[in-house]
């Protein structure tokens, strides 16, 4: 019997997550009720409460929930795309740099931003719980490009000193400000034009693309 009710009980968590996190991106998190998740979610009081003690615990699921989702996506995105042209490490930030681009360009018809930047916005000034969690979420985006950057720098300025943390921490925040663009301009092509602006300019600063040997 426990075999047959743990998915159900997996498939009911996920689409009460699911229904908070469209809520989340659209409405924002003060203006959406347990009883807006509820009905969208189509479940019950009950069965809402078996799973989460309220909205915090649900907001901390919802997060946690994206960066899964995140993770698998823009994996599966950078596995899709042509080889690198090169071995250099530089052509792996490029390629998740891509990755991402298009992983935002295929949500032009989604309705509401970013969950990550509107809870930010929403709760970093008043929520510490909430303001630490999402910290670590923007660095677990910077700490994808890190390793490579470091790679980069001593491939290429082995003896300058660059501060590679506060560099994918700006790759970061023009990635998320690029999507803030785009919800408001309401112009989805934009992202990639600012993509490739940040590729040029970790390009010059950092050093050319290698050639395979």
């Amino acid at each position: 019997m426990k075999d047959v009710i743990q998915p159900r009980a997996l498939a009911t968590r996920e689409k009460i997550t699911r229904a908070a996190a469209g809520l989340f991106a659209l409405k924002g998190y003060h203006d959406t009720t347990l009883e807006d998740v509820r009905r969208t979610a189509e479940i019950t009081t009950g069965a809402f409460f078996h799973h989460f003690a309220g909205k915090e615990d649900l907001g901390f699921a919802v997060l946690d929930r994206h960066m899964e989702k995140r993770r698998q996506e823009l994996d599966r995105l950078e596995q899709d795309r042509p080889a690198p042209r090169s071995d250099d490490p530089l052509e792996r930030v490029f390629r998740r740099l891509d990755a991402i681009a298009q992983m935002v360009a295929g949500r032009k018809h989604r309705k509401g931003g970013c969950v990550i930047g509107n809870l930010s916005t929403a709760l970093s000034d008043t929520h510490e719980a909430f303001r630490e969690r999402l910290a670590n979420c923007f660095d677990e985006m910077a700490m994808e490009f890190l390793p490579h950057l470091d790679a980069v720098v001593k491939l290429h300025s082995p003896r300058r000193r660059v501060d590679t943390k506060a560099l994918a921490r700006y790759i970061v925040a023009v990635i998320e400000g690029s999507i803030m663009l785009a919800r408001t301009h309401r112009d989805i092509h934009g992202m990639a034009g600012n993509v490739e602006n940040l590729k040029a300019y970790l390009k010059q600063i950092l050093g050319g693309v290698k050639p395979l040997l």
